[in-house]
């Protein structure tokens, strides 16, 4: 067993009982009580958006038998620690995803799929027959924390809660209805799909084709649908979302006091990963920056949470004395983390290189397990790369490409459309003009100014207490990796700004172990003071610069947009001076402040952001889960309309599961096809669940890596697969018998899914030569004969 000081590290242990790191302020009960909070928003969002009783029970019952309570049996049998129950539950979490997805491919592969709830089932089992194993299902040693911990903690989980659930899931449709679907959504929709089938992947809207990207997501989405038997619909558009939140709240917890020792850093870190994500000075632009947690990106969200209990886990093993067996589970879910979202592990190796420099610097040797783990992570992202991290084609390393998705870009450079091939810099620099050049540099200064609780983190390396700890300087080289993502990576969607998310609760457990660093020491009022003080003058010092600095009207010109940017920040930099030069003056008259002056700059610098959640954003969450009830009127011109959506959902139903279905649903339009196909069609393979000749082919690897060609984005370039699209064309406006013959023989197709709102279609000729089994408004589904 781990000892129990080895969790602290050396400048905090000495004053954890200060802090109130290791004692409770009320009895236990109370203590457990504070977190039906987040359980009972939870149920109060899904039963607002619709989800039954009977679903909310069900999936549960999943997450917490089959997810939850294996991964938290696994954290204690090889990873054991100080931590308190609601710490083994995050970071378990993330252990049970991962060992969820290992069971998951092998009873896939197997064509046993049926049978998954056998994989953590068989957990409980062996720990509840073995004797040493037993002492697993309870916490041993757990710290006893302020009622304070966990009520902050459940606090911040259900505005959480509510804030992404109220805006993003309850805008979403689950596919019944017609309606306007993000088209991402059907396409994880079918991955999904696809993932109860096979291992690995085909790509389901090109069938036979091997699907290359990082699906770790969508397969804990199949597993979910399989072991709950809840329809795949309610998982991805309801129900996944909630527990992966509060995996990640849970996850930044444990990792917040792991790394300082006190419990007040764990609630500070939480709020500055999902709360407060930017600096609020900017009226009209700046502070850009992704989201941690995305519900149109599940891979995002559930990336960065396994991530978060990677670094906790690989953080306890290399520098928080966890036992080596711990390496076990630390290496199944960084693999699991690479397969989530490609941004991970290039954060892990960033850090795990920096705090390897560092310590080569300070100790002169090599420290070895530290390069070790390097090593590792760098075969890790390669196998990955080669795998599963898709979606990566057509990424160059091309500096500040992101531009082209900041403000100003088109009206300064004059450039619409993708960028053409090659270049060591993104268009519209080479060779920039004055005007371009200074908005460039004024939108990128505004980037780093927006992350004021990455710069509080760097500001540790200067700081006594804190730049002898290998784990802060990890911290940091996760968020130079980052950065450097976000500057020099030039994705085709933008995909770079998913750096800035990933990093995020990095960045905020360092900022709170910057803090605490700076205020040890002095007195409880003292830190009280600081901390607070620094906190609202931050906060005041944002309001005051959004109302009084910045211009009145919204920016439209390339001259105003880069005033919008400058002039807030001027604003900040007078004020920031002013205080220094006072602050220098009252050390000269009150020498016993000195000490005090870089603890109240972070503060100051994190307080910046407190104000950037808007109350609107609170109640508007609020006022779409009670105001909707899940019904979402069906618009005058939906992407998708109702006969198309039932439609698919029979065929879904009726076809057989790895039937193979031809369609002309490829591209996304609400009109007929024109000269232009924005191939992000998803309406057969997302909502129909079921493979198909040539569907919507933007997000494909082979699409992807054309990107830019004749100065065309890749959801507009022609299909790869001309042939599968020649074919398709036959089978729905000129069928022959040869051409459907071919379609069986040669491709397993077995339906033909024609919409006339998509384009021409031969009924006639189709009633002829296939079996019409289904007619619903503009939609025909055809079987093919044997």
């Amino acid at each position: 067993m781990m000892d129990s000081r080895t969790i602290e590290p050396p400048s905090a242990s000495s004053v954890s009982m200060t802090d109130g790191s290791d004692r409770s302020t009320g009895p236990r009960f109370v203590g457990a009580l504070v977190w039906l909070l987040p359980a009972l928003t939870v149920y109060w969002v899904l039963a607002g958006t619709g989800v039954t009783d009977g679903d909310i029970l069900r999936y549960s019952a999943y997450f917490a038998g089959c997810v939850v309570l294996p991964g938290v049996l696994l954290l204690r049998a090889f990873a054991p620690g100080r931590r308190t129950w609601p710490e083994d539950v995050g970071i378990g979490i993330v252990v049970g995803l991962s060992y969820e997805l290992l069971g998951w491919a092998l009873f896939t592969a197997a064509g046993m799929q049926q049978w998954l709830v056998v994989w953590p089932a068989a957990v409980l089992v062996v720990f509840a027959a073995v004797p040493r194993l037993r002492r697993c299902w309870r916490a041993r040693d757990a710290p006893r924390l302020p009622l304070a911990w966990g009520a902050t903690l459940s606090l911040l989980m259900s505005a959480t809660l509510l804030l992404y659930y109220g805006t993003s899931v309850s805008a979403s449709p689950v596919p019944e209805n017609g309606g306007n679907y993000y088209q991402d959504l059907l396409w994880h929709l079918g991955i999904v799909h696809e993932l109860g089938r096979s291992v690995p992947p085909q790509i389901p809207q090109v069938a036979g084709e091997t699907m290359q990207y990082h699906w770790f997501a969508d397969a804990h989405l199949a597993s979910a649908a399989e072991i709950a038997g809840i329809d795949p619909r309610l998982v991805l558009f309801r129900l996944w979302f909630a527990p992966i939140i509060i995996g990640l709240v849970l996850a930044v917890a444990a990792l917040a006091r792991q790394v300082s020792g006190v419990w007040w850093t764990a609630p500070f870190a939480v709020a500055m990963t999902t709360v407060v994500q930017q600096v609020a000075v900017w009226k009209y632009i700046g502070g850009v920056g992704s989201s941690p947690l995305v519900f149109l990106s599940p891979s995002q969200s559930f990336g960065t949470t396994v991530s978060v209990g990677a670094a906790a886990l690989l953080l306890g093993a290399l520098y928080r004395g966890a036992p080596r067996r711990s390496w076990v589970i630390v290496m199944l879910v960084v693999c699991v983390s690479a397969g989530s979202k490609p941004t991970a592990v290039p954060l892990l190796l960033g850090g795990t290189g920096l705090a390897a420099l560092f310590l080569l610097v300070r100790n002169r040797r090599i420290p070895w397990p530290t390069v070790g783990f390097g090593v590792a992570l760098v075969g890790v992202m390669v196998a990955s790369m080669l795998t599963v991290a898709g979606s990566t084609a057509g990424t160059p390393l091309r500096l500040f490409g992101v531009l082209r998705a900041l403000p100003g870009y088109t009206a300064v450079t004059g450039l619409t459309g993708a960028p053409a091939r090659g270049g060591w810099i993104t268009e519209g620099l080479r060779d920039a003009d004055q005007q371009t050049l200074t908005w460039a540099i004024a939108i990128l200064v505004s980037v780093v100014v927006s992350r004021a609780v990455v710069a509080v983190a760097f500001l540790g390396l200067v700081q006594r207490r804190t730049r002898t700890d290998p784990v802060q300087w990890w911290l940091v080289g996760t968020l130079i990796a980052s950065m450097l993502g976000f500057l020099v990576v030039d994705h085709p969607g933008f995909g770079q700004f998913y750096f800035l998310g990933s990093a995020l609760p990095f960045a905020g457990v360092a900022a709170g172990y910057v803090i605490h660093g700076a205020v040890t020491g002095r007195r409880r009022a003292a830190r009280r003071v600081i901390i607070a003080g620094g906190l609202l003058a931050g906060a005041a010092l944002a309001l005051a610069i959004r109302a009084f600095g910045n211009i009145d009207s919204r920016p439209v010109s390339p001259a105003e947009i880069t005033r919008a940017v400058t002039e807030p920040m001027l604003w900040l930099a007078a004020v920031l001076v002013a205080g220094l030069l006072g602050w220098l003056v009252l050390r000269a008259v009150r020498p016993q402040v000195r000490g005090l002056g870089l603890a109240l700059l972070m503060c100051v610098a994190v307080g910046l952001a407190l104000p950037s959640r808007p109350w609107s954003d609170w109640r508007n969450a609020a006022d779409r889960v009670t105001g909707e009830g899940g019904q979402i009127p069906v618009p005058a011109a939906p992407l998708y309309t109702t006969d198309e959506i039932q439609a698919a959902l029979w065929l879904e139903r009726n076809a057989g599961r790895y039937d193979v279905v031809v369609t002309n649903t490829a591209c996304q339009s609400r009109q007929r096809p024109g000269p232009v196909c924005d191939a992000r069609g998803y309406l057969v393979s997302g909502v129909g669940g079921h493979r198909t000749l040539m569907e919507g082919w933007a997000y494909t690897q082979q699409s992807l890596a054309n990107q830019g060609e004749r100065n065309v984005g890749y959801s507009l370039l022609p299909s790869p697969w001309p042939d599968r699209v020649e074919l398709t064309t036959k089978a729905l406006t000129a069928p022959t018998p040869e051409v459907l013959e071919t379609l069986r023989r040669d491709y397993g197709v077995r339906w033909v899914f024609a919409d006339t709102r998509k384009g021409r279609v031969a009924e006639r000729t189709l009633d002829r030569l296939a079996d019409r089994r289904y007619t619903r408004g503009q939609v025909i589904v055809y079987e093919l004969r044997d």
